[in-house]
């Protein structure tokens, strides 16, 4: 590709004098408007007004300037293709279109008013790099001050222009996220540190957060880890409609129990664990009286406690121990999708919003859970769902005996979660297992029904099935199927 006419529209005036000379001196035609024109011209360099090439003054304070068939025609032309239709609309083609774009983010950040912020939404910029970009093949895209040096005058190949034109989509991806940040009342705040001391972090809590981030009760600043651990509680705490309690450590719930009385849920999640539940957070989805904190405060260090609501006494209570980090929470539906981004790898999904209590389950073993064994079982399920893969979780009354999180191996998982039941000394006799996912093979089965297993549920789907429903049986446990695997990476 030959430049031969250039449109120049930029707001960073960096290195552009010295491109537009390059351009100039090249005798490639330049059209320009605005500020950019103006300077270009106090600095001898001849460009033709936009106003001029289209015919059309710019309108609304320069609201309305380069969105014009003329200009949009000669970016989006496509060569010989739609040349004699561009000749006919008086149209020239343009193979190069340097802009960058209002600088939104730093209007935001000074604290501009709404409608300062508003003008600084960049409508035209964008526009016109996008359709540049779009037109790769026959148009150049440049949007950056620090791409200008990738801009050859001997000819642009298409690979080259591909690869500029990635980085306008990347670069109006960004623009057009901060812009809906700010319209969704997006606030950010500066944390101390992430995950480590040595990692630098922020905080950006939109409107629709199930936590209120921005407005603690009390406490210290809210941490990077603080934040995983609050939302993981928080997940798992609402899979329940019974008063519920989930002390979170590492992401990973070490304790969660419901119970008719929220003091006793409580003391129910603490007991499954209480060595990791030291300096855990914790999730009640019920209102928190004095009762629930007394016990709290007598029994653990808790770095965040969230609940929808606290009464007088249990806050009185909290201003006690200032540094604990108190949040109100609110019952949410749950959003549909879920994002992770990493060294330029994004992945997006649907969320794991399984409704528990409209699926099928199947028993193919001899023994049949019963009501009750059945509620401990999706009980435990609905725990297990929030644990880190490989996940098993063992439970009875509604209350988790043992967890087993994150290991390469679904034996060693159980393993864990046996032996934790046996630290505190927790009777786990006719207790019910919860597997995240199928089971390979029959050791699990094996192990469970010598710790006192009664009751599996698992969603079932391996090769091996029909011998792991035999090993139940020989047992004589039960094993439902779900259908539905529930693995948390």
């Amino acid at each position: 590709m030959k430049i031969k006419t250039a449109l120049i529209s930029v707001y960073d005036k960096s290195g552009i004098l010295e491109l537009a000379q390059k351009l100039f001196d090249n005798n490639v035609e330049i059209i320009s408007s605005g500020g950019t024109s103006k300077y270009l011209k106090e600095n001898n360099i001849k460009v033709t007004e936009v106003e001029d090439y289209t015919g059309f003054s710019e309108i609304f304070d320069g609201r309305v300037k380069t969105l014009h068939p003329k200009i949009h025609a000669g970016i989006l032309a496509r060569g010989e293709k739609d040349s004699e239709e561009l000749k006919k609309m008086g149209a020239k083609k343009i193979d190069l279109v340097v802009v960058n774009l209002y600088p939104f983010k730093e209007e935001v950040r000074k604290g501009s008013s709404n409608d300062e912020i508003i003008e600084k939404i960049d409508i035209g910029g964008p526009t016109m790099l996008r359709a540049a970009a779009k037109n790769y093949k026959y148009t150049i895209a440049v949007g950056d001050p620090t791409d200008y040096s990738e801009i050859s005058l001997d000819g642009m190949s298409e690979l080259q222009s591909r690869k500029l034109a990635s980085n306008i989509f990347n670069k109006t991806n960004l623009y057009d996220s901060d812009v809906a940040s700010w319209l969704k009342d997006t606030k950010e705040i500066n944390l101390r540190y992430g995950e480590n001391p040595h990692q630098s972090a922020k905080l950006k809590v939109e409107t629709t957060s199930p936590i209120d981030f921005l407005n603690p009760l009390q406490g210290k600043q809210i941490s990077y880890n603080n934040v995983a651990d609050a939302m993981a509680a928080w997940n798992c705490v609402n899979e329940f409609e019974k008063p519920s309690v989930c002390i979170v450590k590492h992401t990973n719930p070490c304790g969660v129990a419901s119970d008719m009385n929220l003091e006793n849920a409580y003391k129910k999640a603490f007991s499954t664990d209480p060595t990791s539940a030291f300096g855990g957070v914790i999730a009640l989805n019920q209102k928190a009286d004095s009762k629930v904190i007394t016990s709290i405060m007598a029994n653990q260090f808790v770095e965040v406690l969230i609940a929808p609501d606290f009464d007088q006494e249990a806050i009185n209570l909290l201003k006690k121990k200032e540094n604990i980090r108190v949040l109100k929470g609110d019952k949410f539906e749950h959003f549909t999708e879920s994002y992770k981004f990493n060294s330029g790898v994004y992945l997006e999904q649907t969320d794991d919003n399984l409704n528990f209590e409209k699926i099928k389950l199947e028993s193919n073993t001899k023994a049949k859970p019963d009501s009750n064994d059945i509620n401990d079982l999706l009980f435990a399920m609905k725990v297990a769902k929030h644990v880190k893969s490989n996940a098993i979780v063992i439970a009875k009354d509604e209350m988790t005996l043992g967890i087993g999180a994150g290991q390469m191996s679904r034996v060693i998982s159980t393993k864990i979660a046996f032996m934790k039941a046996k630290e505190e000394k927790l009777d786990v006799k006719d207790c019910v297992l919860a597997s995240d996912a199928f089971f390979p093979f029959r050791d699990n089965i094996d192990i469970a029904a010598n710790e006192g297993v009664k009751h599996i549920i698992q969603p079932g789907g391996s090769v091996k099935d029909d011998e792991v429903i035999a090993a139940a049986d020989e047992h004589g446990i039960s094993m439902t199927m779900t259908g539905y695997r529930h693995f948390k990476h």
